[in-house]
């Protein structure tokens, strides 16, 4: 018949969801690490920004299965090993309450050769006398390298002194680190003299 009823407003309303994924802030650079310096060690910590916060992080790539990571902070499980590799890469992720994950982050850190020897420093004089007869004592030496730290036990100590027969004699300290750094040589002279005759 061509009635029409009066206007009614309907209202409804948009949710807002949370839609907009985290963004890594931590760049793409990691922590270098000193070739046989230890396990364990941190190359890595993720930081990212969200709108509504960040709940976990993630890694992948190349090389994940060889670091580890705890919350937010990755390590290398191994001891860093130049000869075994020298270079390292993986990305990173992180995710928020909402389930959205950051485009990935590749990141890489270097293995920096050792190649510094250690020092040899000799405990006591470099050169002493003896008068024949008398005994002589080694009094050894101490060892320490940058990455190994003391490694004094594996000072190698070689040559003979005899005090029954008047000598110059040489006391030869050697060590290695264990990146296979020779330490320059230490050598102790011993004089074996004869008693003065009155």
């Amino acid at each position: 018949a061509g009635n029409q009823s009066a206007a009614t407003t309907v209202t409804f309303s948009i949710t807002d969801v949370d839609d907009t994924a985290p963004v890594i802030t931590s760049g793409t650079t990691g922590t270098n690490l000193a070739e046989n310096s230890g396990a364990g060690q941190t190359v890595y910590t993720i930081a990212a920004s969200d709108a509504i916060g960040v709940v976990s992080y993630a890694i992948g790539g190349t090389d994940a299965a060889l670091l580890t990571l705890t919350g937010n902070v990755v390590s290398l499980t191994a001891d860093p090993d130049y000869e075994v590799q020298n270079s390292y890469s993986f990305t990173v992720t992180a995710s928020d309450a909402a389930g959205n994950t950051s485009d990935p982050t590749t990141v890489t850190f270097s293995i920096v050769p050792d190649t510094t020897a250690p020092v040899i420093t000799l405990t006591g004089d470099a050169t002493i006398s003896l008068l024949v007869g008398e005994t002589y004592i080694e009094a050894g030496a101490t060892a320490v390298d940058t990455v190994d730290g003391d490694i004094t036990s594996s000072v190698v100590i070689s040559g003979a002194v005899s005090t029954s027969a008047v000598g110059v004699y040489s006391v030869n300290y050697n060590v290695s680190d264990t990146a296979g750094n020779d330490a320059v040589q230490v050598t102790r002279t011993v004089n074996v003299e004869a008693p003065t005759v009155k």
